[in-house]
């Protein structure tokens, strides 16, 4: 028997709402030289008392462990 997975549909709606979480977060991030996303966002989240980026930075790590399992994007 197959097990039973998402169909393509919700998947797809599933990494649409990261990206477009990914997208605000990105657009709070302060410019920098550093291309790579995941360094400027954890640098940004060990020094920031900016209460929307806090939220919405809560709200995308709790997704990414909630929905994909990731745990540890944050060291």
């Amino acid at each position: 028997m197959i097990a039973e997975t998402a169909p393509l549909p919700d998947a797809l709606i599933t990494i649409e709402q990261a990206k477009g979480m990914l997208q605000e977060i990105k657009a709070l991030l302060p410019p920098s030289s550093n291309a790579n996303f995941r360094e400027r966002f954890v640098a940004h989240c060990e020094k920031s008392a900016d209460a929307e980026f806090r939220r919405k930075a809560d709200a995308l790590l709790a997704f990414y462990e909630n929905v994909f399992g990731v745990k540890d994007l944050l060291d």
